[in-house]
């Protein structure tokens, strides 16, 4: 067996306490207002994994530094009005949708040029849905066909009026934080809510936000924001794989602790509730992003229907749903999930590949896939497409299955969950 080949052996039951990494959306954005903010800043408990290391590595040479403890990331910066980079600094963007969309948010009104680039999997993920709203506001681009390597040159910004044509929190995101260097207001629009981990951040921090219905509007940034202090709560992504092996797997019983419970990133748990999942959760610890623990045990699961507008909100969470929709009673539909096919791997055909694979009844759609279950799934041999969250899935669907499960690339996971499989032993029975 080849060093990058695993294989998960089934399990009787999960059982345990879990500590989950940092949420990963969030810790890109504690380091990116880290690195606006001027002076001395210290984040708890960040995601460690490739992705977040590379918004790291690119805030570095805007003259940014970092001391990365085991638990504590300190960050000291000249502030975004202070930044310093050499013309056409190359950027290295890796996996990390959110580091380029939101770097190029971030760029575009510097007195510099930069040049950001990523690995072959990013390379092809579109990047027209930034550089459209940003060219509105005076900003200068050349790219690969709306694609990366994107070179930003030097703009003086003007606020705009926008109007997000697909639900996007990297594109709000990337907006709205070019809007602190523009002239007049950006207003966003959001025709459904998304992530709004960003928003959050700026109210913290007293940047001036505000939000009308659905618009958000963001004003110049005048003066400096001073460095901060912020506790990352737990990924609530990440936590769905646990989730899901608690409810697949009988007489089983996990408790995941401190996990963000904003209302943009549980969808999925409430989804699963009215489907007969027993999950609680208890939401103690309010602040600009409460948190507090999940509690979960096996259950016999109903199916579900996922439509357009739920898509926002599960958007990370489709490829375990899939898997648990083979375990539910009755005909799952996920429909209007075309945006799947612009992640890591065209998550729709990646996660049918890997589920047929193994036994599953489903059929593919080009927006989304219909499952029928409750369907036994047997052993095989998968590729993750390095897509962390299908070898994630893959690995779930090893706990369950009747013999061992094979995960090709199953390393991709240190993209957001480096100590996956630890844990994953740790639980099983």
């Amino acid at each position: 067996m080849s060093n990058k080949t695993t294989e998960i052996a089934p399990a009787q039951r999960v059982r345990g306490n879990i500590s989950l990494p940092g949420d990963k959306s969030i810790s890109h954005r504690a380091l990116i207002f880290a690195a606006i903010a001027r002076g001395k800043s210290k984040l708890r408990y960040l995601n460690t994994g490739v992705d977040v290391l590379s918004t790291v590595a690119c805030l570095q040479k805007l003259g940014v530094s970092f001391q990365l403890g085991r638990y504590t990331v300190n960050v000291k910066s000249p502030g975004i009005h202070e930044w310093l980079s050499e013309d056409k600094t190359m950027f290295n963007c890796g996996n990390s949708g959110t580091t380029a969309r939101l770097l190029a948010g971030l760029l575009a009104g510097q007195s510099f040029s930069s040049i950001l680039f990523g690995d072959e999997s990013l390379s092809r993920r579109p990047m027209k849905r930034i550089i459209e709203p940003l060219t509105q506001m005076n900003a200068s681009f050349e790219s690969t066909n709306g694609c990366l390597p994107l070179t930003v040159h030097p703009a003086k910004l003007k606020g705009l009026r926008y109007t997000l044509p697909v639900a996007s929190a990297q594109v709000k995101s990337a907006i709205l934080l070019a809007g602190l260097l523009a002239d007049g207001k950006t207003h966003v629009t959001e025709p459904v809510p998304c992530r709004d981990h960003t928003e959050r951040m700026m109210k913290m921090l007293g940047i001036p936000i505000f939000k009308k219905k659905n618009t958000w509007t963001v004003h110049t940034l005048k003066k400096s924001v001073p460095g901060f202090e912020y506790n990352i709560p737990a990924d609530p992504s990440s936590a769905a794989f646990w989730v899901a092996a608690a409810l697949l797997l009988p007489k089983s019983k996990l408790v995941l602790n401190n996990v963000s419970l904003n209302p943009t990133r549980i969808a999925y748990i409430k989804l699963l509730q009215r489907c007969g999942a027993d999950i609680q959760y208890s939401d103690e610890n309010r602040s600009m992003e409460p948190y507090g623990d999940i509690s979960v045990s096996s259950s016999r699961l109903q199916a579900f229907s996922v439509t357009t507008k739920n898509i926002p909100g599960l958007i990370d969470e489709i490829p375990i749903l899939s898997l648990i929709a083979t375990q539910a009673n009755g005909r799952t539909q996920i429909r209007g999930a075309q945006e799947l096919r612009v992640k890591e791997s065209d998550r729709i055909n990646t996660t049918i590949t890997c589920l047929r694979a193994l036994g599953a009844d489903i059929e593919e759609h080009e927006d989304g896939m219909t499952i029928h279950g409750p369907t036994p799934l047997h052993g095989g041999t998968v590729n993750a497409f390095m897509d962390h969250r299908i070898a994630m899935t893959m690995s779930i669907a090893g706990l369950i299955a009747s013999e061992p499960v094979i995960i090709e690339d199953y390393s991709v996971v240190d993209i957001s969950y480096p100590d996956f499989y630890s844990t994953l032993e740790k639980i099983r029975r």
